[in-house]
């Protein structure tokens, strides 16, 4: 065997596995830039559904006032309710009616 069939022989290989390394790094960066736009878009979308939970946040914490307020005025009804319902148990008692 010659030099350059050593040469060759050692060599091919070589050039071959170097160039398949270079060719995974190149892939491997693409996909990294890919991956680093798509956390990009995350984040905006991040960033909006976080926006539109404190718009929801105020809309609700209004309407739990507005609900608050309405369930004091019902307790305020039935307590009228059930003091009217307790004067006619008592007419009705002193006049005997059923």
């Amino acid at each position: 065997m010659g030099n350059v069939q050593f040469y060759l022989t050692i060599g091919i290989p070589t050039l071959a596995v170097l160039l398949g390394v270079l060719m995974n790094v190149v892939q491997f960066n693409s996909l990294n830039a890919r991956f680093a736009s798509n956390d990009v878009r995350f984040s905006a979308l991040e960033t909006r559904f976080s926006s539109l939970e404190t718009r929801f946040d105020g809309r609700f914490n209004n309407i739990d006032a507005r609900f608050n307020n309405l369930e004091g005025k019902f307790d305020t009804l039935i307590g009228k309710i059930v003091e009217l319902d307790n004067r006619a148990t008592r007419i009705e008692a002193k006049l005997d009616i059923r």
